[in-house]
């Protein structure tokens, strides 16, 4: 097997892989840099693949990220259609589809795969969105304007497309297991979520399970629900969830629980940084570990672990991750962000007025974190001073309010 070698190598081509290979380049431009990943494509923006409306044209070209042709006159060996196969943490190399690579530092940036139900996997018209490809086949499906679409998942981006597709004039239902899909943010926001969602005109399933997929007699399809119902479904867009793409990694040595687990630094193991989606990571801001599946994160990360994967080789300090989670979603023409922590046990208090929605999370006298429906004013200052221990006087007196 034929093998190659560079200073630092970054195993990924997401937003934590690119934001890696940037960052090696300008804080340490002499190290060279190779980056393996089993897409085809060049690191390219995925947010669009469910924000960008179905009539609007979703071309590679320009979502491929700018940084690209930087990093390639910079001399980045971008090791496209490469799958890793296997990573050698004592002997600093990774096995992969073409044959090997040996590094002195690694960045592993693979994110996370899409969990597909059973009862759907293997049927046509069937899309996770995860990738260009399934975007392109999505829409293809989606050329007969007669079709039906149900999305199976209620979560952010299960919204996103509910959106996308409703905004079209399209018969789009949603169905999720969770009787309260974005519970876990407080009831009040569930609330909120499912009148924007039934406001518009969407059909909603939620607490039922599908249970079954069946063709019927005039050439249509439709999901079987757990409560007897019969939801239209000639497309099916899938969005139940995903897991760590940690498979390659299980003979390495590293530790996988529900991800990477790394240290406050992001290192994984000797000469081994993580980034992104598959990282769990003790967030000294927030005192607790966890993993966050946004593309925020992922950006950060990779800096850091660019960063350190770069000290790492220099003999220089490595740098702590300790940042603020944020994301957002629009649907149908509304804003919703979250940023900072949310364990579950915090106090909530809501504030509404004509401008939208807005929530606080706060443990005593400390806030954790907000989420807002619009009010994009006030979430700005509140995200702005999540950056250190924001109180609940300090946070409240900013809001502009009706009621709090």
């Amino acid at each position: 097997m034929p093998q190659t070698s560079c200073d630092v190598a970054i195993v990924g081509g997401s937003i934590a892989g690119l934001r890696a290979a940037q960052t090696v380049a300008r804080h340490a431009p002499d190290l060279t840099i190779a980056m393996i990943s089993d897409e085809t494509y060049p690191p390219y923006e995925r947010p669009p693949l469910s924000k960008v409306g179905l009539t609007k044209p979703l071309l590679l070209d320009a979502l491929i990220y700018p940084a690209v042709n930087d990093l390639k006159s910079h001399g980045v060996n971008f090791m496209l259609g490469t799958r890793a196969e296997e990573l050698d943490v004592e002997g600093r190399t990774i096995r992969h589809s073409s044959g090997a690579l040996q590094y002195r530092s690694l960045v592993v940036a693979t994110g996370c795969e899409a969990v597909m139900p059973p009862a759907l996997s293997g049927l046509p018209d069937v899309f996770s969105l995860r990738r260009y490809e399934d975007a392109i086949s999505f829409r293809r499906a989606l050329a007969d304007p007669l079709k039906s679409v149900a999305i199976v998942g209620a979560g952010f981006i299960g919204g996103e497309l509910a959106s996308m597709v409703a905004n079209e004039g399209r018969q789009v239902a949603l169905v999720d297991l969770a009787r309260k899909p974005l519970g876990r943010f407080g009831d009040a926001v569930f609330r909120s979520y499912e009148a924007l969602h039934r406001g518009a005109g969407i059909e909603l399933h939620f607490g039922e399970q599908v249970t079954d997929v069946v063709q019927q007699g005039n050439g249509s399809r439709v999901l079987k629900l757990s409560d007897g119902t019969k939801v239209p479904a000639d497309v099916i867009v899938v969005g139940v969830g995903v897991r760590p793409s940690t498979e390659w990694l299980k003979r390495s040595g590293l530790r996988l629980e529900n991800g990477i687990v790394c240290d406050g630094t992001l290192r994984a193991a000797d000469h081994v940084f993580a980034a992104g989606d598959a990282v769990r990571w003790p967030n000294r801001r927030w005192g607790a570990e966890m993993r966050v599946e946004h593309w925020t994160n992922a950006a950060e990360q990779g800096r850091v672990a660019g960063v350190n994967a770069a000290n790492d080789i220099l003999g220089s300090p490595l740098e702590v991750c300790a940042n603020i989670p944020y994301f957002w979603s629009d649907q149908h023409g509304v804003r919703i962000q979250f940023s900072g922590h949310r364990a579950g046990d915090e106090e909530i208090a809501e504030s509404r007025n004509s401008g939208g929605s807005l929530f606080l999370y706060r443990k005593g006298e400390i806030v954790t974190g907000v989420l807002a429906f619009e009010r994009r004013a006030d979430f700005v200052k509140i995200r702005t001073m999540l950056k250190s221990e924001l109180s609940w006087q300090a946070a409240s007196s900013l809001i502009s309010r009706e009621d709090l």
